[in-house]
C-alpha cells in the first residue's frame, strides 16, 4: 500500500514545482513583453526587432569586469557620499552608547509620510515611514519620544508596536526628555546593512542582465553572432564604446526618447482646461476629450492610414492637422504630419516613427500652441 502513495505524493510534489517555474514564467514574459513594446516603440516595432533581430555585441570576461566597475563603484561612492552627508547624525547616534536603558511603553504607533512634486506638479512621489510614540518614566517624571535613531527610522510595521507594549529606550543622563530607540554603533550598523543590501540588490541584477546577454549573444543568428565576433572591440572607449559597433546604443537613445516623450505628453494641451476636438480616424468620424498630449497621441495609435483632428469649431475652415501613414522606407516607418488653415498648409513634416517618434510630439505640440495663440483676444 505504501509503494503506492509515496509516488503519488512525490508526483505531486513534481507538480507543484513545475507549476511554480510555468508561474515565474509566466511573469518574466509578462515582464519580458512590456519591457520589448516600451524598448521598440509599441507591436510594430517589436515585430519588425523580431524579424530583424539587432546585432548582441561579445561580453567576456574583461567585459564583465569593466560592467562590475563602471556601475559597482559608482554606487558605493554614492553610499559613501550619502554617509558623508549625514556625518552629523552619525555622530549623534556614536554619542548615545551610553545613554541610559529605561523601561518605556508603547503610547501608539503609525506611520508619517512627505510628497514631493517636480516643479510643475506633475509627478509627485510620496514617502511613508513607521514612527513609534512612547512614554517612560524617570524620578516619577513622564516623558515621551518617538525617535528610532539619529540616523534611520523605525524597522518593522505598526503591528510590531501595539498600544501598551513594553519595550526599552535608551535616554541621555544628562537630558532625561533625549531618548531613542537604538542606542550606539547598533543604528548606524543598521544603515550599513541597508547600504550593503543596496549593493548586492544591483549586483545581483547587473548578474542576471550579463547571463541574459551572454545567452542572448549565443542565440542570436549566425550572420549576426558573426558580425559581433569581427567588430572591432575597444575597452579604452569605455561603456559607450562598447556598443558602438552594434545596433545597442541605437536600441538605448530610442528608449531614452521614448521615455522623454512619455514625460512630455503629459503636458496640458490647453493651460490647464480640457476641450472636446472633433476627430477622423481612417474615414470614420468621432471625437476626444483632450487635456494633455497623450489624450491626442492615444487614438492616433489606432490608425492605419490616416487621421484629422479640428483644433477648433470651424470645421473644414478652420485649423486642422492631418496625418498620414507613409509605410515602410528604407526599413523604418514613416509618417506625415500636416497643419491646415482651411486649405492652406502652414506646416508639414515627415517624421520617421522608428527613430524620431517624439518629433510627432513637438508637432502636435507646436500646432496646439498655434491655436491657442490665434484664440487669444488681439491685447494679450
Amino acid at each position: 500500500m505504501m509503494s503506492h502513495v509515496w509516488p503519488w505524493s512525490i508526483m505531486v510534489d513534481v507538480i507543484g514545482v513545475v507549476l511554480d517555474i510555468l508561474e515565474i514564467m509566466l511573469v518574466l514574459g509578462i515582464f519580458g513583453l512590456i519591457g520589448g513594446l516600451i524598448a521598440f516603440n509599441g507591436p510594430r516595432g517589436l515585430l519588425k526587432a523580431i524579424r530583424n533581430p539587432p546585432v548582441i555585441p561579445v561580453v567576456g570576461v574583461r567585459d564583465m569586469a569593466s560592467w562590475y566597475t563602471n556601475i559597482l563603484i559608482p554606487c558605493t561612492v554614492l553610499l559613501i557620499g550619502i554617509f558623508l552627508f549625514s556625518a552629523g547624525g552619525i555622530v549623534k547616534q556614536l554619542g548615545t552608547s551610553d545613554w541610559n536603558e529605561v523601561d518605556a511603553i508603547v503610547d501608539y504607533s503609525g506611520y508619517d509620510s512627505s510628497t514631493s512634486c517636480d516643479e510643475y506638479g506633475n509627478e509627485c512621489t510620496t514617502s511613508d515611514w513607521l514612527v513609534v510614540h512612547y512614554t517612560y518614566t524617570i524620578d516619577e517624571f513622564n516623558y515621551s519620544g518617538n525617535r528610532w535613531s539619529f540616523v534611520g527610522n523605525a524597522d518593522g510595521v505598526s503591528e510590531d508596536y501595539p498600544a501598551g507594549k513594553p519595550i526599552t529606550v535608551y535616554v541621555d543622563p544628562a537630558d532625561d526628555s533625549e531618548s531613542v530607540m537604538v542606542r550606539g554603533f547598533e543604528g548606524v550598523l543598521i544603515e550599513i546593512l541597508a547600504g550593503m543590501w543596496f549593493l548586492v540588490l544591483i549586483a545581483s541584477i547587473l548578474t542576471a542582465a550579463l547571463v541574459l546577454w551572454k545567452i542572448g549573444f549565443h542565440l542570436q543568428p549566425a550572420a549576426n553572432r558573426k558580425k559581433a565576433l569581427e567588430a572591432p572591440r575597444d575597452g579604452a572607449k569605455g561603456l559607450r564604446g562598447r556598443f558602438a559597433s552594434s545596433d545597442f546604443m541605437r536600441e538605448l537613445r530610442e528608449m531614452k526618447n521614448f521615455a522623454g516623450m512619455v514625460r512630455r505628453s503629459q503636458k496640458d494641451a490647453f493651460e490647464g482646461g480640457e476641450r472636446t476636438l472633433v476627430t477622423e480616424i481612417d474615414g470614420d468620424p468621432g471625437s476626444i476629450v483632450v487635456r494633455n498630449l497623450n489624450d491626442i497621441m492615444m487614438p492616433m495609435s489606432n490608425m492605419n492610414e490616416n487621421a484629422k483632428i479640428y483644433l477648433d469649431e470651424n470645421g473644414d475652415n478652420g485649423r486642422i492637422i492631418i496625418f498620414r501613414m507613409l509605410g515602410i522606407i528604407d526599413g523604418d516607418d514613416y509618417l506625415e504630419a500636416a497643419e491646415y488653415i482651411g486649405s492652406d498648409m502652414v506646416n508639414q513634416r515627415r517624421i520617421n516613427m522608428d527613430r524620431n517618434a517624439s518629433d510627432l510630439l513637438e508637432f502636435i505640440e507646436q500646432a496646439l500652441e498655434n491655436a491657442n495663440e490665434e484664440e487669444k483676444p488681439w491685447w494679450v
